[in-house]
This record gives structure tokens, sequence and C-alpha cells, in this order.
């Protein structure tokens, strides 16, 4: 009976399990949905010029080695299955988009270490956008929202037998990981000198109007935003501080070395 009654008390219409039937699995689904999709083109728009369309566009761009094309082509098939996984729901149906989750996650962990030896690659050859902190300080900026991406991801991973939590906790890491899309927009516009805020500002808008969403449907905001916010402003203290740091250069050197 005791078992009974926790059961109960967990099934709350904000914090229901996935075992808890497929409305509340579904429950805001389309809304989830455009937010990936809004998410996914600003980075692909943002990538255009210098992967997805550079042999057709030829703009003076770096040139791809094969790390960063790895890096590109692996990132590009996780966003597809992150989308994918997002239509499944909307589609009704959890049952593959819980089945991908294992090959998800795994691109997920291939695209954050190429990411990561791609950051640190930049940083020793002395690559860094225009209007942008020095390489080796700018170099905080990926591996700092790489590192708060993870500990989303891993989290709501952790957290995959709530929907509730699961859903938002890997929204606010898509969320996470537009900056580089939105500074490559952004650097054409003439606005290069900005971009690192607007890097910012562009995640917290997006996880803004997630909140919102939730303070409209449920009349709260769920724990789970409140963790994703904590994470951004983390991550957003460290990468400031980092670009004026001397014991951040002296870090960085020394893994660049």
């Amino acid at each position: 009976m005791a078992d009974i009654a926790q059961q109960a008390t967990l099934r709350t219409p904000q914090d229901p399990p996935i075992t808890a039937g497929r409305e509340a699995w579904n429950a805001g689904a389309a809304f989830y949905l455009v937010l990936v999709l809004i998410a996914a083109t600003v980075i692909v728009l943002g990538f255009t010029p210098s992967f997805y369309l550079k042999s057709v566009l030829r703009l003076p761009t770096p040139p791809l080695t094969l790390l960063t094309i790895t890096h590109g082509v692996i990132f590009t098939a996780w966003l597809a299955l992150f989308i994918a996984q997002a239509a499944l729901i909307v589609a009704r149906r959890p049952a593959p988009h819980r089945q991908l989750g294992m090959l998800g996650a795994v691109l997920f962990g291939v695209m954050i270490s190429l990411g990561v030896s791609t950051a640190i690659t930049a940083g020793k050859l002395g690559h860094a956008p225009p209007g942008g902190a020095p390489p080796l300080h700018f170099m905080a900026l990926p591996l700092f929202a790489m590192t708060g991406a993870t500990a989303l991801v891993a989290t709501a991973l952790l957290k995959r037998r709530r929907s509730d939590w699961h859903k938002r906790l890997m929204l606010a890491s898509l969320f996470s990981m537009i900056g580089p899309g939105v500074h490559r927009l952004l650097i054409p516009m003439g606005l290069a000198d900005h971009a690192v805020t607007m890097v910012f500002v562009s995640s917290y808008v997006l996880l803004g109007v997630a909140m919102a969403y939730d303070f409209k449907t449920a009349k709260r905001i769920h724990p789970a935003y409140h963790l994703a916010a904590t994470v951004f402003v983390l991550v957003n203290v460290l990468v400031v501080w980092a670009f004026e740091s001397p014991q951040w250069l002296r870090f960085a050197k020394a893994i660049t070395a």
C-alpha cells in the first residue's frame, strides 16, 4: 500500500514518469519540436559559409581539415537525430525515440571529444573569430560551453525515465550549443565586437521562451530549467573570467603545448 501511495504522489501533471502514459509524454511535444528546429536552423545557417556550402560560396573562411570535417559530420548527424527524436514524440512514437537514445548518447560523446580537440587545435594554431578575445583566451568559450552541455546531457540521461526532466534538459543542452552558429552569423553583420555577448543572450532568450511556456501551461517553471539556467550562468561567468585571467592563460598554454 505504501508503494502505491508513493507512486500516486509522484504522478503529478508536471512530473510524469514515462510510464504515466502517452498523453503525459506528448504534452507540449509540438512546442519542443519548434524550439529544436529554431536552434538547429541557427546552427546550420551559421556554419553554412564555412562548412556546409564552403566549396560553393568560396568565402575567405579557414580551410577545413580532417578534424573539422569529422567534427562537423558527427555534429550534423547528432543534430539530425535530435530533430528526428523530437519528431517521433510529436508522432506519438516514444518507443523508437527511446531506442535511438543510445545512438544519440554515443554520437554526443564522439562529438564532444572531437569538439574539444578542435577547440584546442584552434587555440594552438592561433585561430579566433575577429573581434573576439586572443586565441588562447577565446578557447575558453567552446571548452566551457561544451562542459556545460555535457553536464546537461549527462543529467538528462540519468533522468531518462522522467520525461519531464529529460526533455527539458535535452532541449536546454541544444540551446547551449547554438553559440558558434550565432557567432558566425553576427560577424558578417559587422557585430563581431558584440558577438560573444549575443552568444549568451541568444541561449538565455531560448531558455526564457521555454520557461515562459512552462509558466503559461503549468503555472510554474520546472526545476530542470532552473538547473539549466544555473549551468548557463556558470558557463558565462567562467568564460568572462577566462578572457581576462592569467591563470587561464597558463592553463591554455599548457594544454596546447
